[in-house]
């Protein structure tokens, strides 16, 4: 079974790459030793990923799953590859405390739980270029469900393509992050490339507000 998870992640490498063209945006991998646990368009203007994907299996997730860790999101869960790339073209990476009282969580677009099979994956998901400001509601509740649902369907279906897109925002900033208007997940079987599953999250943002 776990050369069977290998190959699949060596095809979905091959066959399900996603354009990084626009100006000021940067492709980026976290990796473990093994392989590829998700990739990513980073928006250096905006300050986020303007796309996540990543495969996930059934197998993955009814490992024996570890506890969510106590981590701080920092700059080189991929090595420091991305920060060194994004300096060169006069970018960086925000931080961790840039969020900090800001009213806005630190919301996972690759989710801590589908990658909690081990801790160095886990951990792995604590990457701030895999992180947006996401109000309460949504964070915990809304894209919450987005998540639970796409669990379901991966085991549902064995295996599932997650893409993750956020390319509209408000005029609010959480120190030079912008902040996303909305959330959009599209999820795909893997065996046929077939859409299966879409959701759009808006922010709430009258809720910080109150």
């Amino acid at each position: 079974m776990a050369r069977f998870f290998l190959v699949l992640i060596f095809l979905f490498r091959l066959s399900f790459v996603f354009p990084c063209e626009l100006t000021g945006h940067f492709q980026f991998d976290v990796s473990n030793d093994v392989e590829v646990l998700y990739s990513g368009c980073y928006d250096a203007v905006n300050k986020g990923p303007h796309i996540i994907e990543y495969l996930l299996t059934k197998e993955r997730l009814e490992s024996p799953s570890v506890r969510r860790p106590s981590a701080r999101f920092t700059q080189n869960r991929d090595g420091g590859a991305l920060q060194n790339l994004l300096q060169e073209h006069g970018y960086s990476l925000p931080e961790h405390n840039d969020f900090t009282n800001s009213g806005f969580d630190r919301g996972h677009m690759a989710p801590n739980a589908d990658f909690n099979d081990t801790h160095e994956n886990a951990m792995l998901t604590f990457f701030i270029a895999n992180v947006w400001p996401q109000t309460p509601q949504v964070n915990r509740v809304e894209w919450l469900y987005a998540e639970n649902e796409t669990r379901r369907l991966a085991v549902e279906y064995l295996a599932v393509k997650v893409v993750i897109v956020v390319d509209e925002f408000t005029d609010l900033q959480v120190g030079e992050i912008q902040v996303p208007l909305n959330f959009k997940r599209m999820i795909y079987d893997f065996e046929n490339d077939e859409l299966i599953y879409e959701i759009v999250v808006y922010q709430h943002l009258e809720t910080l507000m109150n």
